[in-house]
C-alpha cells in the first residue's frame, strides 16, 4: 500500500506557505504567461494547467480562502492500488469532504474509527468461529464413539439409540446456551478490554 501527499496549491504555484500575496501574484502571472503561450501553440495540456494554476491562485490570493485551505491541507492520501497519483480517488475524496462538510483530518479520524470497529468485528467473528468448530469436533467425536460402541443385544442397541438421540438434543441445547454465554458475556468483556488498551 502506497502513501503519498496530494499536490497542494502551494506546490502547483511553486511557492511556500510563507510567501506573500505579492510573490504569489508575480509567480502566478509569470506561469500563466508561459502556459498561455503553449496554449496558443496548440499544446493540449496547457488549458488544464492554466485552470489548475488559476484555481490555486484564486484560493491563495484571498486571505480568508487561504486560511481555510491551510487548515484543511495537512492530510495524507491512501492509495490502495499503489499508484503515485489517482485522480479518481482524489475526486472521490473531495466529493466526500464537500458532501459532509468535514476537514480531511476529521475524515481520517472517522476512517481510523471505522478500521478499529472492523478489527473488533473480525476479532469477535474469529473467536466465535473457533468456538463453533470446537463444538462441531466434540459433537463429531461423540457420534463416532456411539457408532463404534459394541452392543450385545437388540434391547441394549435400542436403549443406546434412544440415549444417543436425547444426548444429541441435550448437547445441541447446551452448545447453543454456551455460545450465547461465550458471545454476550465473555467476549463482551474481552472486547471492552481491547478498547481500553487502545485508548
Amino acid at each position: 500500500m502506497a502513501w503519498t501527499k496530494r499536490e497542494t496549491y502551494y506546490g502547483i504555484l511553486g511557492v511556500t506557505k510563507e510567501s506573500t500575496n505579492a510573490t504569489i501574484e508575480a509567480i502566478y502571472l509569470k506561469e500563466l504567461e508561459f502556459w498561455q503561450r503553449l496554449d496558443t501553440a496548440g499544446i493540449f495540456e496547457a488549458k488544464e494547467k492554466i485552470l489548475e494554476l488559476t484555481r490555486a491562485y484564486l484560493t491563495l490570493s484571498d486571505p480568508i480562502k487561504r486560511k481555510e485551505y491551510d487548515s484543511q491541507m495537512d492530510f495524507e492520501f491512501v492509495l490502495l492500488d499503489g499508484k503515485a497519483k489517482d485522480p479518481e480517488m482524489e475526486e472521490a475524496y473531495d466529493v466526500y469532504r464537500l458532501g459532509h462538510n468535514k476537514t480531511y483530518q476529521e475524515i481520517l479520524v472517522e476512517f481510523s474509527n471505522f478500521r478499529e470497529e472492523m478489527g473488533d468485528t473480525l476479532w469477535v467473528l474469529k473467536k466465535t468461529t473457533v468456538y463453533m468448530v470446537l463444538n462441531l469436533l466434540l459433537y463429531s467425536a461423540l457420534i463416532l464413539i456411539h457408532s463404534l460402541w459394541n452392543t450385545n443385544t437388540d434391547q441394549e442397541k435400542k436403549w443406546m439409540d434412544a440415549a444417543s438421540g436425547w444426548g444429541s438434543g441435550i448437547f445441541l441445547i447446551l452448545s447453543a446456551v454456551g455460545y450465547l454465554v461465550f458471545r454476550f458475556r465473555f467476549l463482551k468483556k474481552e472486547l471492552e478490554k481491547r478498547k481500553e488498551k487502545r485508548s
